[in-house]
């Protein structure tokens, strides 16, 4: 819900009310039901209200009683009953009757910066605390909620929900930064924050900051960490993730709004609708299919028989939405206006889906998260089990007589999976390619970086001595991440809040410390999840294997797309930017369409990079 901005200036920026207005006009489709603003001597904050909670008492920015404390919030706290609760015994007396934003206040007062920790749910706020002149900022602990941070050369902060905020304030100028865009290409995330316009920063998930004048002190509240100390057998630990789920649902379906949900047919969708449709049968689903006709192989992606299985067994009011073949041609800088520069996977489906759902609603339930956490890339982690086996052996008798057969030592086993690891993250760009397709102009302008070093770095600092859990934790911090960061974008775009209830704190703290045979057995993923809802859905989507989520582009760019591609892409378009070469290009293009080579993910790619410049107004602007 919402979107937040403001500016930390010191009296030092004179037109701050008219900036941060600016902001929050460009910032309207997060919060079109209220806008609000609250000024400050080193501070102006500005709001736009999606109404979801309380929403006769939640307007924002909200003070508290003493006018002392001032908050913009976006997001839900699901946990902010119990915590009014403690804070009530604590003599804390609330204005609203059930406002999450008002809870925020009181919580800030009693703990301080311990309050992000203390928090359930997606968040991103900023709190202004006038009896010590400081600026509390926090992120919840995964990402799902976005916060955007630029340092001003005035030494003012500047923040917003999205980058559009920052940019449309004036004080930035809009430039690309190459380094930015070519750890994209290197990393099919920016980690640890960066994007593709200098000077814009992601503030991370699970940190918290306080701002005070000269001083920008940033923290980690909470990260990954995966104990695996529970002894729970499988049958336990499912009746316990099935009370822990149906109380998660139940906390995600608390809404002053009518809230609806997607069931794309894999058993994360499947199992968030039936537990929704169980506590509330008003809750509706939604399906994205595809146009099937002239689409070869790929026609797997669609999975309407399997949510056609579940809305009929539940009894669902259900609405199926048709991709057809040229929706992109439309959507493309719909899509990259929405998120702002290119990211990871191809995702104009879920825009579309959003839009759909948008039309009835406010609020969706979504089961992203759930491989992640749950172990669902089994493939993944079954290619490096051979690898944690000769690491396991690296001491003792074993480790000697490993060694003494000429089996690999425990250093190289790690050097070899962590080269694997950094294999399977799926990069648009991998080694010599990068050469190959991006132009020595564009290459020379950003910084030298050895990517390949920093994922073996990243995979080194992940917690656990098992590869396995050191993707597992990759997996949850930035490929997760970067999900997250999409889909609050495409769904916010519509004035849409989408809620992920399998990355509740509660549920992920009890996965994170069930034994990984619970996870994987080696043939199944996701073991404790399945036996957990399989009262719950139908046996076809329990005994169903993982199959991703998208539309068959491979087929369409081979058939009505081509015309349109070869146009998007054209040698003098790509020479016109100066980022990728264009006889890279053209030969990609060729490749698929004679359907010699499948290069779907590296042509969205590309066609991502070129509608960012065109829709941004960067390397070219709108050819």
């Amino acid at each position: 819900m919402c979107g937040l901005m403001g500016i930390v200036h010191w009296g030092r920026v004179g037109d701050a009310r008219a900036g941060v207005e600016r902001m929050a006009a460009a910032l309207h489709h997060r919060g079109p039901d209220d806008r609000g603003f609250a000024s400050f001597p080193e501070l102006e904050l500005g709001f736009n209200r999606l109404a979801i909670v309380d929403i006769e008492g939640g307007r924002q920015p909200m003070r508290d009683a003493r006018g002392e404390l001032c908050v913009v919030f976006n997001g839900e706290i699901t946990n902010h009953r119990a915590l009014r609760r403690e804070l009530e015994k604590r003599g804390h007396e609330f204005a609203s009757d059930h406002s999450d934003t008002e809870v925020l206040l009181h919580g800030y007062r009693e703990w301080g910066a311990e309050l992000a920790a203390r928090l359930n749910g997606m968040f991103a706020f900023a709190l202004w605390d006038t009896r010590t002149r400081t600026l509390y900022l926090a992120r919840d602990r995964y990402g799902i909620k976005p916060l955007y941070v630029a340092e001003l050369p005035s030494g003012a902060l500047l923040f917003a929900s999205e980058v559009k905020g920052l940019l449309a304030s004036g004080w930035l100028s809009g430039e690309a930064d190459p380094a930015g865009l070519l750890e994209y290409f290197n990393l099919q995330n920016c980690w640890d924050g960066r994007t593709p316009f200098r000077g814009v920063e992601l503030f991370p998930p699970g940190h918290h900051a306080r701002v005070s004048e000269g001083r920008f002190q940033r923290t980690g509240y909470w990260d990954y960490d995966f104990p695996r100390e529970s002894r729970l057998d499988l049958a336990a630990a499912a009746e316990k993730h099935r009370d822990i789920l149906l109380d998660v649902i139940a906390r995600n379906i608390d809404a002053d709004v009518p809230v609806a949900t997607y069931l794309s047919g894999g058993i994360d969708s499947a199992a968030i609708t039936a537990g929704a449709h169980h506590l509330d049968h008003s809750v509706r689903s939604y399906s994205c299919i595809f146009d099937l006709r002239e689409v070869g192989e790929d026609a797997i992606v669609d999975e309407r028989e399997y949510s056609r299985a579940v809305a009929k067994e539940l009894a669902l009011q259900h609405t199926e939405f048709m991709l057809e073949p040229d929706a992109i041609t439309g959507a493309l800088d719909e899509v990259m206006y929405a998120l702002e520069y290119p990211r990871m996977g191809i995702s104009y489906e879920n825009y579309l889906i959003a839009q759909r759902v948008s039309r009835d609603g406010r609020v969706v339930l979504s089961g992203m998260g759930g491989d992640e956490i749950h172990g669902g890339y089994i493939g993944r982690y079954t290619l490096l089990e051979p690898h944690d086996e000769a690491i396991g052996a690296g001491g003792g008798l074993g480790g000697l007589l490993r060694r003494l057969l000429g089996g690999p030592s425990p250093r190289a086993a790690r050097q070899e999976g962590g080269g694997r690891i950094a294999a399977m993250l799926n990069v648009p760009l991998r080694g010599t390619q990068v050469a190959a397709a991006l132009t020595d102009a564009f290459v020379a302008a950003a910084p030298a970086a050895d990517y390949d070093a920093r994922i073996r770095a990243a995979v080194d600092a992940a917690p656990g001595h098992l590869l396995r859990e050191k993707l597992f934790y990759l997996d949850a911090k930035h490929y997760l991440h970067g999900l997250l960061v999409l889909e609050d974008k495409l769904s916010m775009a519509h004035s849409l809040e989408t809620r992920v209830p399998l990355l509740d704190n509660e549920l992920v703290d009890f996965v994170g410390n069930l034994a990984w045979p619970l996870l994987s057995d080696g043939g199944v993923g996701k073991r404790v999840f399945r036996e957990s809802v399989r009262p719950w859905v139908p046996d076809a989507i329990y005994r169903k294997p993982k199959m991703g989520f998208g539309p068959p582009e491979a087929s369409w760019y081979r058939s009505h797309l081509a015309g349109w591609l070869r146009e998007r892409l054209s040698p003098a378009r790509i020479a016109a930017r100066g980022i990728f070469r264009p006889e890279f290009v053209q030969r990609v293009v060729d490749e698929h369409l004679a359907g010699s080579a499948n290069h779907v993910a590296l042509i969205w790619s590309m066609l991502s990079v070129d509608s960012w410049c065109s829709v941004y107004g960067v390397y070219g602007g709108r050819l």
